[in-house]
């Protein structure tokens, strides 16, 4: 689901907090954020889990740069987190779409410290979805305290407050739920899980088309945001805990469920976002924690 319009950025914000603990170093809550090339970021996470790989020319020189690196050596704080963020216990991925630009961020829970890997991406909208049109050549490292998650999250959403409000779960009592006809509900459904951003092809859109602030949404409104959230509970066993997608059409948030087996799109207040995320990673939390006491017991 989604729509075309002229890609322009999100309200990013670049600002480096700089700070003398670097990450994993404790002892401070602020926000470590560091830019770097691919070429740069591909030798850092090589470099960290013992890769050998030949670095581009220049690589080394513009991690020094960024602080990530002593001469030819990662720092060791950035060189841990950089180690342990593939096998993160608790792993978040954030796609956030307004008009044709989107933003794709990793995120990696360790133990006392979020890693945040974002990446803008210009899309080309077809007759099924988006396709990249291309990636930029550069990544957004954000370290910060796992309590600040929301505050690193909100950074690569669109800039409306409905999106990026503080957690607020909607009062079941005020929620809108706006139905597509049975006919087109499954085919929707199949399509929302393939691809979250993917556009609702024009003619399922005329069979489905009685509610215009239903026909907003499922075209994809202004903005879009999808996350799932993943739990590692074995060695090699990355479980999904959850997901959630939101469409922002007119200024009403909606978010569409298909966890029911069936698709339902509800209209919600500002906060759905965060407060959905805090109870994914709350509940991925206690997947890991149970893992371990049942590894730990046998």
């Amino acid at each position: 689901m989604g729509t075309s319009g002229h890609g322009h950025d999100h309200d990013h914000d670049h600002d480096e907090h700089d700070q003398h603990e670097h990450p994993g170093g404790g002892g401070t809550r602020s926000m470590t954020i560091r830019r770097v090339s691919l070429p740069a970021f591909e030798t850092a996470l090589a470099a960290a889990t013992g890769q050998d790989v030949p670095a581009p020319e220049g690589a080394w020189t513009e991690l020094e740069r960024a602080e990530l690196a002593s001469g030819r050596t990662l720092r060791p704080s950035w060189a841990r987190v950089l180690a342990a963020a593939p096998g993160a216990p608790v792993q978040v991925r954030v796609v956030a779409r307004q008009d044709l630009v989107s933003f794709e961020s990793d995120i990696a829970l360790l133990p006392g410290i979020a890693l945040v890997r974002t990446q803008r991406v210009r899309l080309r909208a077809t007759a099924e979805g988006y396709e990249p049109a291309g990636r930029e050549g550069a990544v957004e490292l954000v370290a910060v305290d796992p309590e600040q998650l929301w505050a690193a999250v909100r950074r690569v959403l669109p800039p409306h407050e409905a999106l990026r409000a503080a957690a607020h779960v909607t009062p079941l009592s005020r929620e809108r739920h706006l139905a597509p006809p049975r006919g087109v509900a499954e085919d929707l459904r199949r399509r929302a899980e393939a691809d979250p951003l993917g556009r609702t092809p024009g003619a399922v859109l005329e069979s489905a088309v009685d509610d215009p602030e239903l026909s907003a949404v499922l075209a994809g409104g202004e903005a879009q945001v999808a996350l799932t959230v993943l739990a590692r509970t074995g060695a090699d066993v990355a479980a999904p805990v959850g997901s959630g997608h939101w469409v922002l059409a007119d200024e009403h948030l909606c978010a569409v469920r298909t966890a029911s087996g069936t698709l339902d799109v509800v209209g919600v207040e500002p906060g759905d976002v965060a407060a959905q995320l805090r109870y994914l990673v709350t509940g991925a939390h206690s997947l890991v924690d149970e893992a371990i006491t049942g590894q730990v017991g046998a």
